[in-house]
């Protein structure tokens, strides 16, 4: 303060931050702390394997707590990586819209940060299992694992027709912890001719088996999906980690609603909510 200003460094009061925080503009905080994250996560990649495919997960959260000045719930759409869940980069959804339309730009946001999607793969979940995000994805030279559900029922029902009790299980892991036995299992095939969706190269079937220590079972989930990945480098291995860590940016919200509470702010003045939400991602 002194250097800048020629006054007296002091500590700014509490309405001052206020002022601050709901008067910024939120987009160009999130790209500033976007780019930032961005650098640090690159910085770790060059030091473990440079070659690697990244993975991004894609995903929406909606602030409960926190309002517009419309009355409107704030709700984000965010991109973080698979590792170490380092947000990259995030969007307001509209109340008028929804997650869909907003996920080019966000993409197109990591790209200006300096995110080499031709280095990256994209997960995300059913709701955006769309022909134009394949699309923008292959155009950008990025990967995608996408999970089909009947969102899409015509490439829904391709896939469940395929004799998926005909294929070999690839990968199966078996782990046990909080007296629970957790199956998983993977199938993957080529991707057959005339598959209602662009740019398909591997098909997938995940299941999930839970038992008690007994062997009573308790639950069991199965997922279809498609990823442009070819064989290499989306070995059957590969495609269940990047299926089984995509619930990674999950974790993210249950620890920025746990540690941080976001869910219980009521910040609603002006850019307050976004650049609260911008903040706690760091």
């Amino acid at each position: 303060m002194a250097q800048l200003y020629g006054q007296s460094a002091q500590a700014p009061s509490k309405a001052t931050i206020w002022r601050v925080v709901t008067g910024a503009d939120a987009t160009a905080v999130d790209a500033v702390i976007g780019a930032w994250l961005a650098r640090q996560s690159a910085a770790r990649e060059s030091d473990t394997d440079p070659s690697a495919l990244v993975a991004i997960a894609v995903d929406g959260k909606t602030v409960r707590g926190a309002t517009d000045i419309e009355g409107n719930q704030v709700h984000l759409l965010a991109a973080a990586t698979h590792t170490d869940a380092l947000v990259l980069g995030q969007v307001d959804v509209g109340a008028k819209t929804n997650e869909i339309p907003m996920f080019a730009p966000l993409l197109d946001r990591l790209a200006s940060t300096g995110v080499d999607l031709t280095q990256a793969v994209i997960t995300a979940d059913a709701l955006h299992t769309q022909r134009a995000h394949a699309e923008y994805l292959h155009e950008r030279g990025a990967g995608f694992v996408f999970t089909v559900k009947q969102n899409q029922p015509t490439l829904f029902a391709a896939l469940d027709a395929l004799a998926w009790a005909e294929v070999p299980i690839a990968v199966r892991d078996i782990d046990t912890g909080h007296g629970r036995v957790t199956t998983r299992t993977i199938q993957v095939l080529p991707a057959p001719a005339n598959l209602p969706f662009p740019h398909v190269n591997q098909v997938w079937l995940v299941e999930r088996y839970t038992a008690d220590l007994a062997g009573t079972p308790l639950s069991a989930v199965a997922a279809l999906g498609v990823t442009n990945l070819p064989a290499q480098p989306g070995t059957p291995r590969r495609l269940a980690t990047l299926i089984r860590q995509h619930w990674g940016i999950e974790s993210l919200h249950w620890l920025r609603d746990t540690l941080y509470r976001e869910d219980n702010s009521t910040v609603h003045t002006r850019s307050g909510p976004r650049v609260m939400a911008a903040l706690r991602i760091l």
